[in-house]
């Protein structure tokens, strides 16, 4: 007898030879639980096809609510859904055999209030909801347009002339634009004091007081380090940012343009790596928290529920690349892409079944 801590550790060796004593009766197994015993799940995530029905590329969607959407695509097309999807009204373009230029960003601020952006940066306006206006023609050089209320917007341009951005303000929903100020960056650079120009590429505003904006900042002619907001550098990077979502006005998610992401938790005051983050190009979406990534060729997919700070990547096979990838809340989600193709993501009965629907992980 052997003793281990406070436990007693007894060994019991059965031998094979000499007397044997009689075998006692063995009681009868217990039945294993019937199937039906074992709890089953009552409601699953899927990946739901519900596409546009003529052959043109979409290339940025946005959501108003669980299923009111628009959409932005080629030949200056704008589409609308009242019902996730199920029917697409065509509120511009449509026309697969025309040749506009097509419409690269859309932006909405509430169910009436609405900005598109081609790729050559004519900017639409709607304040219906669905009958549009062409407002201009902004810097061929803008990153697009933020609205925090009917009349006050923000747009993100880069000049042809200068590596720095510089921050337009408008007074007027858009018809016209004044610079308001130039990005630079007060730093520490190898321990010395750095004063960077820094050029920013996206951004998102929470409300007309709280705003983010990503981008890199030049430290050398083959250099960059990532730029958050207008004030601050975020340490150890060499790649800008390619993606900002916040949910609150502490807590966001970057991605840079390597494929590494980070997550705050104090409005980016400091910043901690993302665990086993997607490590290809990829479009993203979030909100409350939650973020997917897929890959731009739709092989791949990666989600997260605790704000980025750990992925978990899927196999993903969609028929056609993805171009953006959008979520209104936790339980409904959008991707678009090539040929009029869209998902939409929701959490349906554990036995519902649609044509090509793809399985996705749950919240």
């Amino acid at each position: 007898m052997k003793q281990l801590g406070s436990f007693t550790l007894i060994l019991l060796i059965a031998l094979s030879t000499g007397a044997q004593t009689p075998s006692r009766k063995r009681a009868p197994a217990k039945a294993a639980p019937a199937a039906s015993a074992v709890p089953q799940p009552r409601y699953k995530a899927i990946w739901e096809p519900v596409p546009f029905t003529k052959d043109i590329d979409l290339n940025a969607i946005t959501c108003m609510g669980a299923e009111t959407c628009w959409v932005a695509g080629d030949n200056s097309t704008i589409l609308y859904t009242a019902d996730g999807g199920k029917n697409w009204q065509i509120q511009l373009g449509g026309d697969p055999e025309a040749r506009e230029e097509d419409l690269v960003k859309i932006f909405f601020l509430d169910n009436r209030n609405g900005w598109a952006m081609t790729d050559r940066a004519r900017l639409f306006h709607t304040s219906d909801g669905s009958t549009w206006s062409e407002l201009g023609k902004l810097s061929g050089t803008s990153k697009g347009v933020w609205f925090v209320s009917a009349q006050s917007g923000f747009e993100v341009e880069n000049p042809d002339s200068t590596t720095q951005t510089t921050l337009q303000h408008s007074q007027d929903g858009g018809k016209s634009w004044k610079a308001v100020d130039r990005c630079t960056v007060n730093t520490s650079i190898d321990g010395l004091p750095r004063k960077l120009e820094c050029r920013m590429g996206v951004a998102q505003f929470l409300s007309p007081a709280i705003g983010f904006m990503g981008g890199g900042a030049a430290i050398n002619m083959a250099t960059e380090v990532a730029a958050f907001a207008k004030t601050a550098v975020i340490p150890d990077t060499k790649w800008p940012i390619t993606a900002v979502h916040f949910w609150s006005e502490k807590d966001g998610f970057v991605v840079l343009k390597d494929g590494k992401a980070l997550w705050t938790a104090d409005g980016g005051g400091s910043w901690t790596g993302t665990a086993n983050a997607p490590q290809w190009l990829s479009h993203y979406g979030g909100a409350q928290g939650q973020i997917v990534g897929v890959h731009e060729d739709g092989s791949l997919i990666a989600y997260s529920f605790n704000g980025g700070r750990n992925f978990t990547s899927r196999p993903f096979k969609t028929p056609a690349r993805v171009q953006a990838v959008t979520f209104f809340d936790r339980q409904h989600g959008y991707l678009v892409g090539e040929h009029g193709m869209v998902y939409r993501y929701r959490i349906v009965p554990a036995d519902y079944s649609a044509p090509g629907m793809i399985a996705a992980l749950a919240p």
